[in-house]
């Protein structure tokens, strides 16, 4: 979950560092549209009819709108990990003679483990410090 998180923010931060670079690039032109100003000697309303109008509506829905698909795009992406994965490990026990066939976990630092060897269950658990059987299952 840590590493999901770690994803995500990385992707806001450059996605923010992106937005503030456009940011100062419209200060920029703010600036210079004062420089006019003081050049020209425009009253108040001249220089707001000179500046142009921004729409904050349509800003703010294209906003929402790129912000609902890089949502749609991260849980897409971690579906699709999932998915690779689960199909990895089941080819991986088609074709080996030791196959993991269910994983448990119990806390952060533990694990339960039910594999079978050729065609013999075996429970074991995994921590921290080590890997121990627990227990031979009979059918």
């Amino acid at each position: 979950m840590r590493k999901y998180l770690g994803m995500f923010l990385l992707i806001f931060c450059a996605f923010f560092l992106k937005s503030t670079i456009y940011a100062e690039n419209f200060d920029t032109s703010n600036i210079e549209a004062e420089q006019l100003l003081v050049k020209n000697d425009l009253n108040d309303a001249d220089f707001q009819a000179s500046m142009p109008q921004v729409e904050f509506k349509s800003t703010f829905m294209k906003m929402i709108f790129i912000l609902t698909l890089l949502v749609a795009l991260i849980f897409f992406t971690f579906w699709i990990f999932r998915r690779l994965m689960k199909t990895k490990i089941e080819q991986a026990n088609l074709t080996k003679n030791i196959k993991v066939i269910e994983r448990r976990t119990l806390s952060p630092k533990s694990i339960l483990y039910l594999i079978e060897i050729d065609g013999k269950k075996v429970l074991i658990s995994e921590s921290n410090l080590e890997v121990r059987k627990i227990k031979d299952l009979d059918d």
